[in-house]
């Protein structure tokens, strides 16, 4: 058991820091919950482990690494702490804003691409209506009567673009790039939607096929 030091250093114990080399990092106390021995089992397991005294409270800190197995067990440690409330969440260098069942849905969409030769398959999609629509609605109508036989209208082809994450589906980019290309703005969307720190996501595969 170590005291506590004056200060979070980067290297050592600073979680907002680890949090950027591992997949994530979790900082709790002792509970009395019936799963805190299960749980520190858990905990014990990630890549990095270790316990700090604040006064006489004793602290511990895990980060589980970027790889399947780590974040299996990832998983099952948060499925055990759900609910305490002297535990903290960082995720690429920030606290986790979102719930436990959004890690949880990510962690599971990480290990299955890790699981395929090649996660470009498994994470990216086509997508043709990904931009926003400004277009003010026309609620007025009208109807003509013609004995003449009605032309065909010539077919537009459709441009595709490859999305970088499954989970974006659904979601809107701005046409103009005056809020960012559209690369910024689907690495802003992740963000937004607490994926972009999967280590899968990358947002330069997103494109416009060809």
């Amino acid at each position: 058991m170590e005291q506590y030091p004056d200060k979070l250093t980067v290297e050592f114990n600073n979680p907002f820091s680890l949090s950027k080399q591992y997949l994530l990092v979790v900082t709790f106390n002792k509970s009395s919950s019936k799963n805190f021995q299960a749980a520190l089992l858990w905990a014990r397991s990630a890549e990095l482990f270790q316990t700090f005294k604040v006064d006489k409270e004793e602290i511990f800190l895990c980060a589980f690494g970027k790889n399947a197995e780590q974040a299996g067990m990832a998983s099952v440690f948060l499925g055990y702490i759900e609910n305490w409330s002297g535990k903290q969440i960082y995720i690429a260098g920030r606290i986790h804003s979102g719930s436990i069942y959004d890690l949880l849905g990510v962690l599971d969409c990480y290990q299955k691409s890790l699981n395929c030769s090649n996660i470009k398959s498994y994470c990216c999609f086509l997508g043709d209506s990904i931009f926003r629509s400004h277009e003010q609605q026309n609620m007025s109508f009208t109807i003509s009567l013609s004995l003449e036989k009605p032309q065909p209208e010539p077919t537009q082809k459709k441009v595709l673009y490859v999305i970088p994450c499954q989970k974006l589906q659904y979601l809107k980019l701005e046409k103009d790039t005056c809020l960012g290309s559209w690369s910024e703005q689907i690495q802003a969307l992740a963000v937004r939607q607490n994926l972009a720190w999967c280590p899968s996501f990358d947002a330069t595969n997103f494109r416009q096929f060809e």
